[in-house]
This record gives C-alpha cells, structure tokens and sequence, in this order.
C-alpha cells in the first residue's frame, strides 16, 4: 500500500526520493500505514505501537487519522493539517483529502458509530466535513468547506450546507 501511495506522490525516482524525504503530507500517509500494520498484524504489542504512531500523526502533524479506519492505497493527502478521520471510517483507492477535512460520526450522543464510506478516485476539498451513515461514490468531488450529510451518487459533484449535488455524471 505504501508502494501505490508513494506512485501517486510521484512518478521518478528522483521525485519519489525526494518525497521521501521531504514530503509532510507523504509523511502523514505512512504513519498511517505504520499505525493501521501494528493495530491489524502484530499481536500483543502491536495495538500499543499502533497507539503511539497515531499519536505521533497527533503531535507532529495536528492530523487525527484512526489506526482503525480502512483506507485502501493510492491515498494523498495535500496539506494535511487538521484532518480527522474516525474508527469506521471507509475509504476507497486513489482519494485525495485536502487539510481541514473530517470524516466521522454526525451524533456524538448516541452510542453508535456510523461513519461514512467513501468510494474510489474522490476528491474532498479543504475544509469539508463528510459526517454519519453516508456512502460518498466513486469519482466524485465534495467541494471547499462544504457539510455532507446525505449519500453522494458515484460522478458527482457536491458543494455548500448543506451540501448539494450541483453535477452528476461529469
């Protein structure tokens, strides 16, 4: 998985090294994996290492992406300050998350935890909250700052608060 993420980041060798190295946001992508591989393989210790590498993402990056969710390869985050994905959290292959984005439960009063599943090849713009029970489809595009509260048809565009589906099929 961290192979494909890293394809997305970059295509050459040179780019990929230099990604590598420098890149804050690939940063935040592999101590993901890191944490979700302790979590789900390791047995014993494993839960415990996987704490302390989501905790890092905490610390270093201000990004709260649960060791539980599931997020499939391709994974960019641009700018990944402030995103917050939740334990169930679903997310497809190739996505690209922007800062600011959240991904988690609508109701915090009740005791359980509906999350949203996300598709493949879906772009979440800065800011925008995805919250509940919701399925957001394949190839779609959820706009700056907007709030999705309702599921999201697979080529489709969303935007505003509530948010809207402003295109379908583009």
């Amino acid at each position: 998985m961290i192979v494909r993420d890293l394809n997305r980041y970059a295509p050459t060798i040179s780019a990929k090294i230099k990604t590598i190295i420098f890149s804050p946001s690939f940063h935040i992508v592999l101590l993901y994996r890191i944490s979700s591989f302790f979590s789900q393989k390791v047995p014993f210790i494993g839960n415990f290492l996987g704490l302390v590498f989501e905790y890092l993402n905490r610390l270093l990056f201000s990004c709260d992406i649960s060791r539980k969710s599931q997020i499939e390869g391709g994974l960019i985050v641009v700018h990944g300050m402030g995103i917050v994905i939740g334990d169930n959290v679903i997310i497809g292959k190739n996505c690209k998350i922007l800062n600011g984005v959240n991904l988690g439960n609508k109701d915090t009063e009740t005791l359980s935890n509906q999350q949203p599943i996300v598709g493949d090849n879906v772009v979440i713009g800065a800011g925008a909250k995805c919250l509940g029970d919701i399925v957001i489809g394949n190839k779609v595009t959820i706009g700056a700052n907007s709030v999705v509260l309702d599921s999201v048809p697979d080529n489709s565009i969303a935007v505003g608060i509530p948010a809207k589906i402003i295109n379908r099929n583009y």
